[in-house]
C-alpha cells in the first residue's frame, strides 16, 4: 500500500518548480517579529500558613533567570537584534496577563512569532491537554492554570503571521507536540505560512529538570550555551532543526532529559538566531605575483606544503586501512570510499521529499561517528540488530564491540545509498540480507519527521523480522 500524503500549498508549489532541496535559511526579520517570554518560577500558598506538598508547586528562582537572559540574547544584534519593545518578558502572569501578551504580539507580528514558556508544566486527569502553571496554580485544581489549548488557538488565529515558535521549558512539554499549530486542512494551510515549530524541554510523559544550585533549567540552559558561544562546525545562521539537534546532543552527554521537536511546512528551517562563531571557509589562494627576490621563499614554502600534504595523506591512508579503524575501504580495499545516501524519494503522489536524518546516519556510519547515530537512534523508538526495545546506547556499545565493524558500518552506508520502499509506514532500505527502516515521528501531519527505527541483518538474528520480508 503506497502512502500517499496531504498536499499543501508549500508542497503543490515545490512541485510544480520541481523542487526537491530544503529552503535556505534566512534569519527572521526583528523589524517584523515579536518575542513574548513567559516565566513562572514563585507560587503563591492561597494563605495557608505551612506548604502543602500535596497541592503547592515548588518555587524555581532559575526559571527567571534564564528567561531573561534568554530575552537579552533575542535582543542582542549579534544573535537576533529584536528590539526590546518587541521582545517582552512576562514574569509572575495571571492566566489574562499571559494570554494578554501572547495576543498582542500575533497581533503585532508579520514574520515570525516566538512564545517561550518556562515553570511548571501539569496534567490534570479530569481535565485533558498540558496546562502551563502560573503563580497561583495548584495541582489540585485545572482552572488555577492556563490550558495550552488556549495559547495554541491565539496562534491558530493568526493567519497573517508567516512564521510561529513556541518553546516550552516545563514538565510534560512534548504533550504540546499532539496539539499541532495547523488543524490539517488547507483552508487554514495558507500558501503565506512558511512553517510551524514547537520545541519542549521534555517528553509527554517525562519531567523537565531544574537542578537545583544550577543558574538555569537544563534546557534553557545549553540553549542559552548554544547561543552565547556558537558553534565553529555550523553554517552562519541556526535553523529551528540546529537548535534542537546541538541542545538535544548536549543534554544527552549529560545524561538529563531529551527535548522533543515537531516541524509543520518549512518549521524545520525557521531561523531566530545568528551563530556567533560559524564554520569558517578556507581563504582562497593568493594568485598574485610574487615580488622579486621573495619567489625562492615561496617555492620552498610550497615545497614545505607539499610534503606536509603527502605525509598527512600517508598516515590517513593507513588509519583507513587499520583493521580496527573507524573508516571504510574502497572497493578495491585501497582507501575510502563512500557514495550518497538515497535521501530523495517520491512520496507517492508525485511530490519529491528529502530526509535529512537519512544523510545523517548514512555519513556517521561512513566515518564511524557512533554519537551521531545514537542520537538518530534515541529519537525515533530504535528496534536494533538482535536488541528488541533494547536502549540506543546499549545497541551502540554492542556494535563498537564488533571485530568487523568497519565492515559492519560500510554495510549499512552502502544499503543507504540504495533506493527506499515507501509505504504508509515510512521507509525501508532492504537488499535481502540486510534492513534499515524509518518511521514517522509523532503527530498525525502528513510532514512529520521520518525516525530512524531499526538495522537488521536479515541473514542472522532478525531473519524473521517483518523489514526482512518473506526468506
Amino acid at each position: 500500500m503506497t502512502w500517499r500524503s496531504g498536499t499543501s500549498g508549500a508542497s503543490r508549489a515545490s512541485r510544480a518548480t520541481g523542487e526537491t532541496t530544503a529552503p535556505a535559511a534566512r534569519l527572521a526579520d526583528p523589524s517584523a517579529s515579536r518575542a513574548v517570554l513567559i516565566e513562572a518560577h514563585a507560587f503563591t500558598r492561597g494563605g495557608a500558613a505551612s506548604r502543602d506538598r500535596q497541592r503547592h508547586l515548588d518555587d524555581r528562582p532559575s526559571v527567571a533567570a534564564g528567561c531573561g537572559r534568554l530575552a537579552e540574547l533575542f535582543r542582542d544584534p549579534e544573535v537576533w537584534g529584536l528590539p526590546e519593545e518587541r521582545c517582552r518578558i512576562v514574569s509572575q502572569p495571571t492566566r489574562d496577563s499571559m494570554l494578554e501578551a501572547v495576543h498582542r504580539a500575533a497581533v503585532e507580528a508579520t514574520d515570525t512569532l516566538v512564545v517561550y514558556y518556562a515553570g511548571h508544566g501539569l496534567l490534570y486527569p479530569l481535565s485533558g491537554g498540558l496546562h502551563l502553571a502560573v503563580p497561583e496554580t495548584t495541582k489540585d485544581k485545572s482552572f488555577t492554570a492556563v490550558k495550552y489549548d488556549d495559547l495554541r488557538e491565539i496562534l491558530l488565529s493568526a493567519n497573517h503571521v508567516r512564521r510561529k515558535v513556541v518553546i516550552l521549558d516545563c514538565c510534560f512539554s512534548g504533550t504540546a507536540l499532539r496539539g499541532h499549530l495547523s488543524a490539517g486542512d488547507d483552508t487554514i494551510r495558507l500558501a503565506d505560512v512558511e512553517g510551524t515549530s514547537v520545541l519542549a524541554a521534555s517528553h509527554a510523559t517525562k519531567q523537565a529538570l531544574a537542578p537545583p544550585g544550577e543558574r538555569y533549567p537544563a534546557f534553557t540552559g545549553e540553549l542559552i550555551a548554544l547561543l552565547e558561544e556558537g558553534a565553529p562546525d555550523a553554517p552562519e545562521l541556526f535553523t529551528m532543526a540546529d537548535l534542537y539537534d546541538r541542545v538535544d546532543r548536549a543534554l544527552m552527554r549529560k545524561n538529563r532529559p531529551r527535548p522533543q521537536q515537531l516541524n509543520r511546512d518549512r518549521g524545520a528551517h525557521i531561523s531566530i538566531a545568528r551563530n556567533r562563531t560559524p564554520r569558517q571557509e578556507p581563504p582562497e589562494p593568493d594568485e598574485t605575483a610574487s615580488a622579486p627576490g621573495t619567489s625562492r621563499l615561496g617555492g620552498r614554502r610550497r615545497a614545505l606544503a607539499a610534503a606536509a600534504l603527502v605525509l598527512a595523506a600517508a598516515v590517513g591512508l593507513t588509519f583507513w586501512l587499520l583493521p580496527d579503524g573507524d573508516g571504510q575501504r574502497g572497493a578495491d580495499g585501497k582507501g575510502p570510499s563512500c557514495g550518497k545516501a538515497h535521501s530523495v524519494f517520491d512520496t507517492g503522489d508525485g511530490t519529491q521529499r528529502r530526509e535529512p536524518s537519512v544523510d545523517s546516519v548514512h555519513n556517521a556510519a561512513c566515518r564511524g561517528d557512533f554519537d551521531t547515530m545514537e542520537v538518530a537512534m534515541d529519537r525515533g523508538g530504535f528496534d536494533g540488530t538482535g536488541f528488541s526495545a533494547a536502549a540506543p546506547e546499549e545497541v551502540i556499545a554492542s556494535w563498537k564491540k564488533r571485530p568487523d565493524r568497519t565492515s559492519f558500518l560500510r554495510g549499512l552506508a552502502t544499503l543507504l545509498e540504495s533506493e527506499p520502499t515507501v509505504d504508509q509506514g515510512g521507509l525501508t532500505f532492504s537488499n535481502g540480507d540486510q534492513a534499515a527502516t524509518w518511521q514517522r515521528g509523532p503527530g498525525t501531519v502528513p510532514d512529520s519527521h521520518y525516525r530512524w527505527s531499526g538495522y537488521f541483518l536479515c541473514n542472522g538474528p532478525d531473519s524473521d523480522h517483518p523489514a526482512c520480508g518473506p526468506r
